[in-house]
């Protein structure tokens, strides 16, 4: 007859099998404290064996061109080769190399470009990513016959600007010297006429800024902040390795210990013999004989 669950032989039970589980732990205590430690201390000295990355970060007022332009071929070939990264590999392999090494993303909220530039150095990473902003502003400058055309409205902007400026200003001589107050018609005209001078001010002023700014290319000026010089390694992770390892190790010394203790209690148990016999069988091994 099964003892129902509130028995005395049921709560007896339950006693024993908590207490051959204390049992269990105490006999392997040594094991499971001194095992999960070694794993852990090996866990660390082979972090710290382990190649260290340092990155440095910029800000720049910047959108996807420019973070397109960054990644390259002739933004990448400028610095592999001032930096020397090349090594004698293939010019492919050494700007993939490169673009592992280069992380960007635009800020939601403040629009921001990052650039995140990894090496084995912390100087590495800054002379890195200095670089990297250098030559991409290089690119974004025209040259040729771009910068010659461009070169060319900007001369015609500014002459325009001189002369409709100095028109101005003769047409307000002229008004000073014929008094404060004009002819109704003479007064008209030359209001219409100044206007249209400061409309002409206006559009060649315009026009020069935007020359300007297409001659200069990105510059320094959209630099938010200058890439950093890293003090301290992002990888390897030597405290979370460290866990992990002493983590993993306890759950595989506690599955051994707990496994073993199984193992024995069911040699000492024909039933649990049996059920071992039949767990064989299902893995495909020849299960022993069983006394029944």
């Amino acid at each position: 007859m099964i003892a129902p669950p509130d028995s005395p032989q049921s709560t007896e039970s339950v006693d024993i099998g908590f207490l051959d589980l204390l049992v269990t732990l105490a006999e392997n205590a040594k094991l499971l404290v001194a095992g999960p430690l070694l794993a852990g201390a090996c866990m660390l000295g082979i972090a710290y064996l382990l190649p260290q990355t340092y990155v440095s970060e910029a800000v720049l007022q910047a959108d996807q061109t420019m973070a397109g332009m960054m990644t390259t071929a002739p933004v990448l070939d400028a610095v592999i080769a001032k930096m020397g990264l090349d090594e004698g590999e293939n010019p492919n392999d050494a700007r993939r190399k490169l673009r592992r090494r280069i992380d960007m993303a635009i800020g939601r909220a403040d629009k921001l470009l990052t650039v995140h530039v990894s090496a084995a150095t912390p100087q590495l990473a800054k002379a890195t990513a200095d670089l990297l902003i250098e030559q991409t502003y290089q690119v974004t400058r025209p040259r040729g016959s771009i910068k010659s055309r461009l070169e060319a409205q900007l001369a015609e902007a500014q002459l325009r600007l001189k002369n409709g400026q100095e028109s101005a200003n003769l047409l307000l001589g002229r008004v000073a010297a014929n008094g404060t107050e004009p002819a109704a018609e003479n007064g008209i005209a030359r209001s219409f006429a100044y206007a249209d001078l400061l409309t002409v001010i206006a559009a060649a002023q315009t026009q020069i800024s935007v020359l300007e700014a297409q001659l200069e290319g990105l510059s320094e000026a959209l630099l938010v902040q200058p890439p950093t010089l890293p003090s301290q390694p992002v990888s390897p992770k030597k405290v979370r390795l460290t866990i992990a390892a002493i983590v993993i190790v306890e759950i595989l010394l506690l599955m051994f210990v707990f496994g073993r203790e199984a193992l024995r209690n069911a040699a000492a148990d024909p039933s649990a013999a049996e059920k071992l016999a039949r767990i064989r069988g299902a893995l495909g091994r020849k299960a022993d004989p069983v006394e029944r």
